[in-house]
């Protein structure tokens, strides 16, 4: 009788001890696993596509204190964008857009990089060397870009969603067209061809742009009644 009890005792032990095994065993993989999940590196965040047609604008300031007011338009695969200090400084740009991310280069070699994340465009604009970071919020009604040229000088604006408005005026003849040859200018570093041609225009505030009850726009250059135009991303300066 001692013996078979003796036997059974064991038997109950080696099976307590199976059952312990295992289930400690079982913790060590589920730690494991999710030691292993909690220290997975997400995938990187991905652009978003774009709307059909959309407007953004945002006001950003740089490092050293200078502001910029940037407004963009997208109209399918095509972009218009323009930036300006509302003094003495403004960039277009303009190109396409693919798989919500937008880089483009102005005429005057700044640059224009950034992402739709599905409500804002985030990104960053160089402009005569200075980097500004900016996220540009979606706007409707008259908020957006604008433009209107008369005898060789050209407004353009870009109007906030409250109706405030900040644009500079370029006088055109103030490069000549010998400053664009290619040849010419594929031969100068950045510093020489910012010196030498980007900071050669003549640039100024513009006139105060008003924006009427039928969303239609009115505006001055040199004192001269102009009609500006609301900018899509299709528009591309001639």
């Amino acid at each position: 009788m001692k013996k078979h009890l003796r036997t059974l005792i064991v038997g109950v032990s080696a099976l307590l001890a199976l059952g312990t095994l295992s289930a400690c065993s079982g913790g060590k993989t589920t730690e494991a696993t999710n030691t292993s999940e909690a220290i997975t590196t997400p995938p990187a965040a991905t652009a978003k596509p774009f709307p059909q047609s959309a407007r953004y604008v945002a006001d950003m300031k740089a490092a050293d204190g200078k502001t910029m007011t940037i407004g963009i338009s997208v109209d399918g695969d095509s972009i218009a964008a323009y930036a300006c200090n509302g003094t003495d400084d403004e960039a277009w740009f303009f190109g396409n857009q693919a798989d919500g991310k937008i880089d483009v280069k102005s005429r005057f070699r700044d640059t224009l990089a950034a992402e739709f994340n599905g409500t804002d465009i985030a990104g960053d604009l160089t402009m005569n060397g200075v980097a500004y970071k900016f996220t540009a919020a979606p706007v409707s009604g008259v908020a957006g870009m604008y433009t209107a040229d008369f005898e060789g000088e050209r407004a353009s604006w870009v109007v906030r969603e409250d109706g405030t408005a900040i644009g500079v005026q370029f006088n055109t003849g103030s490069i000549s067209g010998r400053d664009f040859e290619q040849a010419e200018l594929q031969q100068l570093n950045e510093q020489q061809f910012r010196n030498g041609v980007r900071n050669k225009r003549q640039l100024q505030q513009a006139a105060q742009i008003e924006i009427l009850q039928n969303k239609s726009a009115k505006s001055t250059i040199n004192g001269h009644g102009v009609t500006p135009t609301l900018v899509n991303g299709t528009f591309r300066l001639g």
